[in-house]
């Protein structure tokens, strides 16, 4: 008769578990000293951070520049426009106040009483966000001859301060002026310069008594100025009574 087998108690023991040897982020073995694996984590995490902080702060600089520069010149464009809008004012009063200006030349608008008036050089303007420099230069234009057309070629000769158009083609517009602003200051996107084309809209009529030598048919005349230019043929035009009249 075969009887069971019986097994002892101790065959049921489980062992000690075997004890695994955690490895580190970095797969630093725990062979190496624990304390020397956080200082080099350590170590580690400081240099990213570093890299990470000195890109942030270039960004965030390059960011307030940007800011910086474009408020800038928003402020020049303002200044700009601002300084044409004066121009349009000196010239609706008077035409010659621009006319007269040397060509060329840098000019700036000062108040006299209620109005503008010019005065040479640059001029300049402190604001909050900095110092502005700004001038205003007058040129003469030509136009294109053509019936019909009339279009502007460009300025006159020697940079517009002539009256002559052989560069453009064209003939000189005595009627017509061409304005330019610039604004320079010390910063990114300098200078901002603006132009515009400014024209003779009405001209001061003056009575004319008389008919008689009094220029080439070019120099400007004006009041109470009332010989303009020769008769040819004479006689060809009657000036009694203080009107033109074709004979």
């Amino acid at each position: 008769m075969n009887l069971p087998r019986i097994i002892p108690r101790s065959a049921f023991r489980i062992p000690h578990p075997v004890q695994i040897i955690p490895r580190s982020m970095f797969h630093v073995p725990y062979s190496v000293p624990k304390r020397g694996a956080l200082l080099l984590e350590l170590l580690i995490a400081i240099a990213i951070l570093a890299v990470i902080l000195s890109v942030g702060s270039q960004a965030v600089y390059v960011s307030l520049q940007s800011g910086k520069t474009s408020g800038e010149s928003d402020t020049a464009m303002g200044l700009a426009s601002e300084a044409l809008e004066q121009t349009r004012a000196v010239a609706d009063e008077k035409w010659q106040n621009i006319y007269d200006l040397t060509k060329g030349s840098q000019y700036h608008f000062v108040q006299s009483g209620n109005k503008w008036a010019t005065s040479t050089g640059s001029e300049l303007i402190t604001l909050n966000t900095g110092s502005f420099t700004r001038y205003v230069v007058v040129q003469n234009i030509c136009r294109d001859t053509t019936v019909g057309v009339r279009d502007v070629t460009g300025i006159t000769d020697t940079d517009g301060t002539a009256t002559t158009c052989t560069t453009s083609t064209g003939a000189f517009d005595p009627s017509t002026q061409k304005v330019t602003v610039t604004v320079s200051w010390s910063g990114n996107g300098s200078p901002v310069t603006i132009s515009d084309y400014f024209i003779r809209w009405r001209n001061k009529v003056c009575n004319q008594t008389g008919w008689s030598t009094g220029g080439s048919g070019t120099t400007v005349k004006t009041c109470p100025d009332t010989n303009y230019d020769t008769i040819s043929p004479a006689g060809t035009i009657d000036t009694t009574g203080g009107t033109l009249k074709l004979q």
